[in-house]
């Protein structure tokens, strides 16, 4: 079995906690050494390099790739067009376009969610708008308080609550701004020149706005990695209002202190049914009665609850098996990767 792992234009391959240089991803040597260990070889190629030389595209090999987090996006756009591309010339990606597409993209993790048509993971109701001028017709529908969420970005940032009417026009008026004097000022003429003009948005950054759930104190984060779940729980700090991520990772409590409810790991493997997946990043809420899932992301996910934990979470007899071995990410994930082929193979 031969994997090939599409790096960035740095070289990098996925993210690590603590990894050294400062940014520079997992460490390949080891991730290498890993695979090995599991009789597969990887090759890294980077991802300009596979489009712009055909001879370097392998459609019998499974590919991995890297996202990305750059200002705005730019690059994470042309990792999209690689991937995509890839999969429609035959290659078999993992995991699959659809899926990098929702990595920091709220509004089409939404459109996943709700493709499930899966009660466990629709207890949060979510709307997506394309401009802001889409939510006035939806008001009466409404009720407050209600979270609005920027579309891109992670930890908390761009996720916000309003009590009422006004509150909820004032945010989305601020995530949603694409105001641009030039032009907007070319888009005035036209309503001058052109009889019955509708004027462009001044607002068209993509947003949802969902259902807030009351009163919590906590949610938890759980991560997959195809039959491993590990676990922490992440308080609700006063000054970071009503969010739990993004509190920092040396305030979370981990493992058997993670206080688990009864059934979380049951509601996760529910979640993750849903997907053709190898690795999974849950947001998991808890209002003593029912379990929420605030948000999901597939690949390219913070994962410094691995170094925090000192082990994970396997089901064996229906019942949940805490497995005290401390692994790097390198490992972890190249175990993943080869039980998920392993598995689509079959």
């Amino acid at each position: 079995m031969r994997i090939i792992a599409l790096t960035d234009y740095k070289n990098r391959f996925g993210l690590k906690y603590s990894d050294v240089p400062y940014r520079s991803g997992m460490d390949k040597d080891l991730l290498k050494k890993c695979f090995n260990q599991s009789n597969v070889d990887i090759e890294f190629i980077q991802l300009t390099d596979i489009v712009n030389n055909k001879s370097l595209i392998d459609k019998d090999a499974f590919y991995i790739y890297t996202s990305s987090e750059d200002i705005r996006y730019y690059y994470k756009n042309f990792i999209e067009d690689v991937v995509l591309y890839l999969e429609e010339i035959g290659c078999c990606m993992i995991p699959k376009f659809k899926y990098l597409r929702a990595n920091n993209n709220k509004v089409f993790m939404e459109f996943l969610r709700n493709s499930t048509n899966d009660n466990y993971a629709l207890s949060i109701q979510s709307k997506a708008f394309g401009v802001m001028e889409e939510i006035l017709p939806e008001f009466k529908n409404y009720q407050y308080p209600v979270v609005i969420k920027k579309s891109e970005g992670a930890s908390g940032r761009g996720v916000f609550k309003a009590d009422n009417q006004n509150e909820l026009i004032n945010v989305v008026k601020k995530i949603s701004s694409t105001k641009e004097l030039y032009y907007d000022f070319k888009d005035l003429l036209r309503t001058f020149k052109h009889k019955d003009y509708l004027k462009e948005s001044k607002y068209r950054k993509k947003f949802i706005i969902q259902n807030m759930i009351p009163n919590l104190k906590n949610d938890w984060k759980v991560y997959f990695f195809y039959g491993k779940y590990y676990i922490f729980y992440r308080p609700v700090f006063k000054e970071r209002g009503f969010r739990a991520s993004g509190g920092g990772y040396e305030n979370y409590f981990y493992d058997e202190s993670a206080q688990r409810p009864e059934g979380i790991f049951d509601f996760a493997k529910e979640i993750v049914s849903n997907f053709s997946i190898p690795n999974a990043s849950l947001d998991i809420a808890w209002d003593g009665k029912t379990f929420h899932l605030i948000e999901m992301q597939f690949l390219y996910f913070g994962t410094a609850g691995i170094p925090y934990s000192k082990g994970y979470y396997i089901e064996k007899n229906n019942k949940w098996i805490f497995v005290e071995n401390k692994l790097s990410i390198e490992h972890v994930y190249s175990q993943s990767i080869c039980e998920y082929i392993n598995s689509i193979k079959k």
